[in-house]
């Protein structure tokens, strides 16, 4: 690998070991993380058990299938306690919000933080311009629910091709943020026929090959104060710190931009995790439909109005244009 190296560079590396070089190797370098109290934890909860009371419940009128995985440590007692459901599924927990019509389903997966709440403003917009079947993924082992159970791609997989046939569908719509777009990755490699159109933000499954997400999310040093928010917020938390370095399997998440029909992805060009302009050149021969969103941080879109309107605009037109597909 050296001699290609200096082949492709037309450099000469110095023979030697250099004990200040090291290799990253995500899933074999120890879990880095940060403590939080327990108060940030219960904080958490309350304001997940309240978004999911009057928005989803409530509000939207979604309901609850679980795979009793939604929280962990004493919250799952207390969630239990609490919230009773008769739904079960194996490998996944969703809300979904079923209409009787024939529209091809929208289904929604978010990205690392606190899990669907990130999204209110966003799932509302995208509620009321969409009269049809939606589900929500939850992804509680980034989410920060103390939840260290995670389902390997196949078996995630499964769950939503469970979740679609028990309610009808054969196809859906998959709309996804950040590591959201790694789980639709998983579908698209192992049960691509259920897609039948794509929208990505900040995917983070192109190019896995390169450094960009295993270095920047988990090394990189802090240079400015999104650097910060993601390092110590994000990143550091115990149970996404142990999803990122001991459950993602690069080879697995990875997309290689092929069966990208119907598919529409949007980039933010400051992004710190993934390298967007890398991505963007990479993507265009590939798909048509490939926008770059100027000045924008990783999940920025989602303060900012004119680019959540496109987006939710391109999902609907793909949408559309499934249901179309889906008749002729």
């Amino acid at each position: 690998m050296i001699r290609t190296i200096e082949d492709y560079f037309h450099i000469k590396v110095q023979e030697g070991y250099n004990p200040d070089l090291c290799c990253v190797r995500l899933d074999l370098d120890p879990v880095q993380t940060i403590h939080r109290p327990l108060i940030v934890y219960l904080a958490i909860y309350i304001c997940t058990y309240f978004f999911n009371l009057i928005f989803l419940q409530t509000l939207w009128g979604f309901t609850l299938t679980t795979d009793q995985n939604m929280w962990g440590g004493a919250f799952a007692l207390l969630d239990g306690a609490w919230n009773h459901t008769e739904k079960r599924s194996k490998h996944i927990s969703y809300w979904s919000r079923l209409r009787k019509n024939d529209k091809v389903p929208i289904v929604f997966i978010h990205g690392l933080g606190a899990g669907l709440m990130c999204y209110v403003e966003f799932l509302h917009q995208l509620l009321l311009a969409e009269d049809r079947s939606v589900f929500l993924i939850e992804l509680p082992y980034v989410a920060m629910r103390l939840v260290d159970h995670v389902p390997n791609a196949v078996e995630a997989v499964e769950g939503i091709k469970e979740m679609l046939h028990s309610s009808g569908y054969h196809q859906a719509v998959f709309v996804s943020h950040s590591m959201g777009t790694g789980i639709s990755s998983w579908v698209s490699k192992y049960a691509s026929d259920l897609i039948a159109g794509s929208v990505m933000i900040d995917p983070i499954c192109f190019l896995l090959h390169h450094h960009h997400v295993a270095f920047n999310f988990m090394h990189k040093l802090p240079q400015g104060w999104m650097d910060y928010l993601l390092r110590y917020v994000v990143a550091r938390e115990l149970y996404i710190s142990h999803f990122i370095s001991r459950h993602i399997k690069w080879y697995e998440m990875i997309h290689f931009g092929h069966q990208l029909k119907n598919t529409s992805i949007f980039l933010s060009e400051r992004d710190r995790i993934i390298g967007s302009l890398l991505v963007h050149s990479f993507l265009s021969s590939k798909t048509p439909d490939v926008h770059i969103m100027p000045t924008l941080e990783h999940a920025q879109f989602l303060v900012n109005s004119k680019w959540k309107s496109l987006i939710l605009e391109h999902i609907h037109k793909i949408s559309r244009k499934a249901d179309f597909n889906k008749l002729y």
